[in-house]
């Protein structure tokens, strides 16, 4: 799949991962709430249509979670892929229906009457899209093996998280001691030559781009690209022409922490 307006090649999974609208839950104690009394209340929602299973998480049943940890990242909003700007208001109009309608049945239940939603950011979170296919990709046993690539510009550490509407959670940890790395060519485009993606986009297979979406290594990889396409600039060189030494050398300067 090719994207009309660079003519690069890019991967798109369908379904993709689903969406979450992160808020604070409060103005309840968990001690006084009858939960029995409430998974009945909310499995009943559900039949009538009145409320979704991912509007609380995607179990088969009613979870407790959102309501013990005070919100957080439980709902899942599916069925879009956040890659233009269509479908990033659809999944924005969607997260907050989700939330209305969570909110207006928990209102009705007994010691929610004080309930409130506190938004933890100001837009739903997107887990999930299109990553670009690059000179390098990073697959799931590059992540989990630890595998230091030869022109590796920083780590990662998150592990294996794929949420799947279909199938649930994939997670992984990593083994003791492995610090995955990511390459330079996992941010370069294949066939391009002034181009650097960085964050979620970048160059990796689906499990491995499960862990390496985590906020911590879109910055680092964020950090290299703009070390990278500075050192270009200045140097008149495509960023696969630059010097791997160099690009190490400026990356310590600004004290990253490399493989």
């Amino acid at each position: 799949m090719a994207n009309g307006l660079f003519d690069l090649e890019f991967r798109q999974p369908s379904p993709c991962q689903p969406g979450t609208y992160s808020v604070y839950s409060i103005g309840y104690d968990m001690k006084k709430i009858d939960l029995d009394a409430l998974a009945k209340a909310f499995d009943l929602a559900v039949k009538r249509g009145e409320l979704f299973l991912e509007d609380i998480g995607w179990a088969r049943k009613f979870s407790i979670r959102f309501l013990k940890d005070h919100g957080g990242n439980c709902n899942h909003i599916s069925g879009i892929n956040a890659a233009d700007s269509a479908m990033r208001t659809r999944i924005e109009i969607a997260g907050r229906e989700s939330l209305l309608r969570l909110y207006r049945f928990l209102r009705k239940q007994p010691g929610f009457e004080s309930l409130e939603f506190i938004p933890k950011g100001g837009e739903c979170g997107v887990r999930e899209t299109r990553t670009v296919v690059g000179e390098a990709t990073v697959t799931v046993e590059d992540y989990e093996s630890g595998r230091i690539f030869p022109d590796a510009i920083c780590y990662s550490f998150y592990p294996i998280d794929l949420h799947d509407a279909e199938v649930g959670l994939v997670y992984r940890e990593l083994a003791a001691d492995t610090v995955p790395t990511v390459p330079l060519g996992a941010l370069i485009p294949r066939e391009s030559r002034r181009m650097l993606v960085a964050g979620r986009i970048i160059s990796s297979d689906r499990l491995a781009n499960s862990a390496l979406r985590i906020q911590a290594t879109c910055m680092a990889t964020g950090q290299a690209a703009g070390a990278v396409a500075a050192l270009s600039a200045t140097t008149d060189k495509t960023p696969r022409d630059l010097e791997f030494a160099q690009i190490r050398q400026l990356l310590l300067k600004n004290e990253v922490i490399l493989p």
